[in-house]
């Protein structure tokens, strides 16, 4: 079983990379479209056309901020979600797996009492690892698409 332990730790892990790679992107674009914003915001048209040459630099800025919020954080961070999703789960069911076996082992009678209380431990143990997986991949999957969200809102609200 440590294999598997040390497999989910490795998917957790890469989704955490992921995850912060994805907010390091959103952080950039989130200033990109800052500087931009208060630039165009800071043009004074002197006449009608130039007044609706801003409004339609703004409102096209506001079309690729919404886009780069769907594609750069919203899509990438959904992939990061379902693969922690995947983990909480997977780990969920081999610490279920493990307390069964456990149980299973705490039953063994006679001669085979010791032996099968010794690996009721040694299951038990295993299966309280899986939980701290599942909940570590359920702890940095919320911390992670909370992120995600505020860094999306507020790229799609820059020239709002």
């Amino acid at each position: 079983m440590g294999r598997l332990k040390l497999e989910q730790h490795q998917k957790v892990e890469q989704a955490d990379q992921r995850g912060r790679e994805i907010q390091e992107v959103a952080e950039i674009k989130n200033e990109e479209a800052e500087i931009s914003s208060n630039a165009v915001r800071s043009i004074e048209g002197v006449d009608d056309d130039d007044r609706a040459a801003v409004e339609a630099a703004i409102s096209e800025s506001s079309s690729i901020a919404k886009a780069l919020a769907e594609s750069e954080i919203k899509a990438p961070g959904a992939e990061v979600g379902e693969s922690l999703n995947e983990t909480m789960n997977e780990s969920t069911e081999y610490a279920n797996q493990e307390y069964a076996d456990a149980s299973t082992a705490g039953e063994m009678t006679g001669d085979y009492s010791g032996v099968g209380s010794g690996l009721r431990g040694s299951l038990e143990q295993s299966g309280q690892e899986f939980q701290e997986i599942a909940d570590e991949s359920d702890r940095l999957n919320g911390e992670l698409q909370a992120i995600f969200a505020d860094q999306a809102a507020k790229l799609e609200s820059a020239f709002g």
